[in-house]
């Protein structure tokens, strides 16, 4: 009770509102008093089921791709013969998240080959259904026995009734908002812009001025893949973000066979119930992150693995499948190496070299050392091949592009004719933590726990009194250990962004759901059911609010992408003619962008620079450095095909603060006016400014210490957006 009470006292991040605020919103909504919020409705766009039918559309054709992916995941299933009976949900996890997996390599290979089209996407699934009707179904559909461990009580049919309640409208809704335009930044730079850029242009190759697409790109590939079958790069884009909103359904599946499995079913509705209810998952459907396939897999690898101590036979079966989803965590996001597969192997060990009364008995009756490392020997090695079926084709891509497999990542031991010292020397300390002081992990944990906008209150506050149950319930102290695992990987290894913690969810809610268990006397239970419902109701209305991020709904589709195009970006996209080209400086968040365009993201070799910096002027300082002659400009704009040049001084800005990525210092405020003097560009165009007075006392500073700073300030107003004419 004191962690809810604490937790409900913090502010929300960014705004004047505490967590208890939200009480009172919610009693008026409820009530219906207070304000209507009449004159913000009247901004927004038009609303309502007359729009049902184009989300329909969509919602169509992401049924299409989990049809063509489940051909594949049934393949694989049926064909591994496991030899295990099924929960329901355990097949539709396996079946739907090795599918994807398949689906993503397809899409992978098809575009390395230059066939990004339907037949090329659709015919691979054709040749899996035959072998799937080939192998037939060699399991059950529902398991008739379980777990020793797990308790055999039919749940409260009230339970089940109010809990589905809840969690069918609520992912009805979570997949209605997976349709919502993008609004992140990173997904507009390269989670979705590399997949446009790539159907665009009709194969998948190495894009140099984006660095980021050479990461591993399982949940990448399916935006792609429906942007080949919609034949639309901003319609499949939408299409394929509802693909990825299954990730989190299929987590659910995997927390719900998890705990029925092993703990109870009570406790598989609760559980379900808490990670479906968490804003987090709400969160990561509204923006196409990696960490939605990771978190999948995470958890789905880690079942698969817990099922090693059941088997009697069908152990090498079983590692197999568990390397295949622990490879599809580092297909998904390269971290998927330290926090899934790591992990999983060691479970596997744990499970296979402790004895166990299935394992063969030695000539005096003991669980002989040898025999269980004799089974362990193999599977591991069947484990580690099924990691490499899925993760090997990323890294012989990222080897033929540039030399290294784990490129941009290994410098130092890989190299990469794509990388440079200077420019790894900038990627290390920007893409890890500056400290790691044990003295303030404890305001770290408070970070993820208690301060996260989007957490919810019952993962911490329910998993506490659970930790009761690690010695009695090894589902509980295995999860646990997951869950240290993974804060400690995230504490000491990444840069601690809030959205990489986001795989432990489900190990959470798995342990939250176990305070059910730690008293059966109705007083307790009681007790519990108030708190969830109390915080899943506080859950469900966060999650209507914009604060967890652009859900679109029920809104005209147009609109709502008009909505959230930056003003910018919708003025060129209506007024350049149709045969412009335009070098955006500065600026890489460019997926809205319908018209021709040259970009790079910050940790690309700067192309402005490129075209006109004098080569042979090497020895002088970057921001020094002179450029071409006026004509040898010209003339590479010209044979380049560019006709306006975009200039993000907001983002260079950003860039150049303290203790931020850092931008090149040869791109100079001087340098274009220098270019307009000579005749190459017309005088600037502003389209988007910023009180000077608005800006704080650090940025004022980074900018005055520009050359030429001075052509951005007009009256008082700092030019954020620059728009240059390439003159004739």
């Amino acid at each position: 009770m004191f962690f809810l009470y604490w937790w409900f006292r913090q502010p929300l991040e960014a705004t004047e509102l505490k967590r208890s605020d939200l009480w009172l919103m919610l009693a008026d909504t409820v009530l219906g008093v207070g304000d209507s919020g009449a004159d913000s409705e009247a901004a927004m766009p038009a609303s309502g089921l007359q729009f049902l039918p184009q989300k329909l559309r969509l919602l169509g054709w992401a049924f299409v791709m989990l049809c063509l992916a489940c051909c594949h995941g049934l393949a694989i299933v049926r064909r591994l013969n496991l030899g295990l009976r099924f929960y329901r949900t355990e097949r539709i996890a396996l079946i739907g998240g090795i599918g994807l997996a398949v689906q993503s390599l397809i899409t992978l290979f098809a575009g390395l080959a230059g066939q990004l089209n339907p037949i090329a996407i659709c015919l691979p699934s054709v040749v899996s259904l035959l072998v799937a009707c080939r192998f037939g179904s060699s399991e059950p559909l529902v398991l008739k026995s379980r777990s020793s461990t797990a308790v055999l009580m039919r749940p409260p049919s009230l339970l089940v009734a109010i809990v589905l309640m809840v969690i069918v409208p609520f992912a009805i809704y979570l997949l209605l908002g997976s349709l919502s335009p993008p609004t992140d930044f990173d997904v507009r730079e390269y989670h979705l812009q590399g997949p446009k850029e790539w159907f665009q242009q009709g194969r998948i190759s190495c894009l140099r001025h984006n660095v980021y697409t050479s990461f591993p790109f399982l949940s990448e590939m399916l935006p792609l893949t429906a942007m080949v079958l919609v034949g639309d790069w901003w319609e499949g884009a939408l299409a394929g973000q509802a693909v990825l909103a299954c990730f989190q359904l299929l987590t659910a599946c995997v927390v719900f066979a998890i705990c029925t499995r092993w703990l109870s079913v009570s406790v598989a509705w609760l559980a379900t119930l808490i990670y479906l209810t968490t804003p987090w998952t709400l969160r990561i459907s509204l923006i196409a992150y990696a960490e939605g396939s990771l978190t999948f897999y995470l958890i789905s690898s880690a079942m698969v693995a817990f099922w090693l101590k059941e088997q009697i036979g069908h152990r090498h079966a079983t590692s197999f499948l568990a390397g295949l989803l622990g490879g599809c965590a580092m297909a998904s996001k390269y971290t998927g190496l330290v926090s899934v597969i790591a992990p999983t192997a060691l479970i596997i060990c744990w499970a296979l070299f402790c004895p166990s009364v299935k394992d063969p008995l030695g000539s005096h009756g003991e669980i002989s050392l040898r025999g269980r490392l004799r089974s362990l020997i193999p599977a591991m090695g069947y484990f580690a091949v099924g990691v490499s079926l899925m993760i090997a084709p990323w890294l012989f891509r990222n080897l033929y592009d540039t030399g290294n497999p784990v490129y941009p990542l290994g410098y130092s031991i890989f190299g990469g004719s794509e990388w440079s010292p200077e420019m790894n020397a900038r990627w290390i300390p920007a893409h890890s933590s500056r400290e790691h002081s044990l003295a303030l992990l404890p305001r770290h944990f408070m970070d993820v726990a208690v301060y996260n906008m989007w957490t919810s209150s019952l993962l911490f506050a329910l998993s506490i009194p659970a930790m009761l149950l690690i010695r009695r319930i090894r589902t509980v102290r295995t999860s646990f250990l997951l869950i240290v695992w993974g804060f400690a990987t995230w504490w000491a290894l990444t840069h601690r962004i809030d959205r990489f913690w986001i795989p432990l969810i489900p190990l959470l809610s798995i342990t939250a759901a176990c305070s059910w268990l730690l008293h059966s006397s109705g007083l307790w239970r009681g007790f519990l059911s108030v708190l969830i419902t109390a915080g899943t109701s506080y859950n469900v209305y966060f999650c209507t609010l914009a604060l967890v991020g652009f859900h679109a709904g029920l809104m005209d589709p147009d609109a709502a992408r008009k909505l959230t195009i930056r003003s910018d970006i919708q003025t060129l996209n209506a007024t350049l003619p149709s045969t412009s080209k335009v070098l955006m400086v500065g600026d890489a968040e460019v997926f809205d962008a319908t018209f021709p365009l040259v970009y790079n993201t910050v940790f690309d070799d700067n192309i402005f620079e490129e075209w006109t910096v004098d080569s042979s002027d090497i020895m002088t300082p970057l921001r020094e450095r002179r450029m071409l002659p006026p004509e040898e400009i010209r003339h590479i704009l010209k044979s380049q095909r560019i006709t306006h040049v975009f200039v993000h001084w907001g983002e260079i800005l950003r860039y150049r603060l303290p203790d931020s990525y850092d931008y090149t210092a040869y791109v100079q405020p001087n340098r274009f006016s220098e270019l307009v003097s000579a005749g190459v560009l017309a005088p600037p165009r502003v389209m988007l400014e910023r009180p000077w007075a608005s800006l704080s006392a650090v940025e004022q500073k980074t900018v005055s210490s520009w050359v030429g700073y001075e052509s951005l300030l007009n009256h008082n107003a700092f030019s954020i957006v620059q728009l240059y004419e390439v003159a004739e």
